[in-house]
């Protein structure tokens, strides 16, 4: 499925999601939108609400195809067989050592020893950078503000199913108040996380946007045919 596609399908989802939450049909959408910092959102919804401000809405999906083979890779590989090698040559270093030196003793102990340590220390950094490949791409959201983010992902639910790293994305999403969509092989699109409201430090989040005057112009025309 290409990214497009995913967008598709998110797009379709979202319109309807806050057609039926905040009960409303003068939702426009616009794919590709650059801030003025020169980054882009993938899509943004805007609508103006019952007290007449403003409310943005980012869609990202420019991340899926990296997220999804992390995940992908994982739920087949786990942290990789090469902490096995690790541990192993560590171990086959140790034993050497310990033999020139005649130390039958520490031979005995010292290379399961360091073997095992390295052993731990590789997953841990395996794991860690993984974390770190999903964190920043999270964290790429940022430049893309709005009331509501999402982040939509292609992967199907055999993948996501018991896959440790798909549950802390689920929680870093959770935690960073960004809401998580996934469309899976059959285009099944699944709600996995709501977003939270986030707060702004202009007077609306359109501010952030080339086309956000525009935007603006637009919804307050379209607010006036309607009133």
């Amino acid at each position: 499925m290409a990214e497009s596609s995913i967008g598709d399908q998110a797009i379709e989802f979202l319109g309807s999601y806050y057609a039926k939450h905040e009960k409303k049909s003068g939702l426009l959408v616009n794919r590709t939108v650059s801030t003025h910092q020169g980054t882009f959102a993938d899509a943004l919804f805007a609508y103006q609400k019952h007290d007449n401000s403003f409310f943005a809405v980012s869609l990202s999906t420019s991340a899926s195809d990296k997220l999804a083979r992390v995940l992908s890779s994982y739920k087949k590989k786990g942290l990789g067989r090469i902490r096995y090698v690790t541990a192993g040559s560590i171990f086959g270093v140790a034993a050497y050592l310990c033999y020139q030196t005649g130390s039958w003793l520490a031979m005995a102990s010292i290379p399961a020893i360091l073997a095992v340590a390295g052993f731990v220390l590789h997953s841990r950094l395996r794991k860690r950078y993984i974390q770190q490949q999903m964190k920043n791409a999270v964290d790429q959201l940022r430049q893309q503000p709005g009331d509501h983010q999402w982040l939509g992902i292609q992967v199907s639910s055999l993948c996501w199913r018991g896959n440790a790293m798909a549950n802390y994305l689920s929680k870093l999403c959770e935690r960073k108040g960004i809401g998580l969509l996934t469309v899976g092989r059959r285009s099944r699109l699944t709600l996995r996380q709501e977003p939270r409201l986030a707060s702004c430090r202009r007077t609306d989040f359109l501010s952030y946007y080339t086309q956000g005057e525009n935007l603006r112009r637009e919804l307050s025309d379209q607010f006036m045919r309607v009133a």
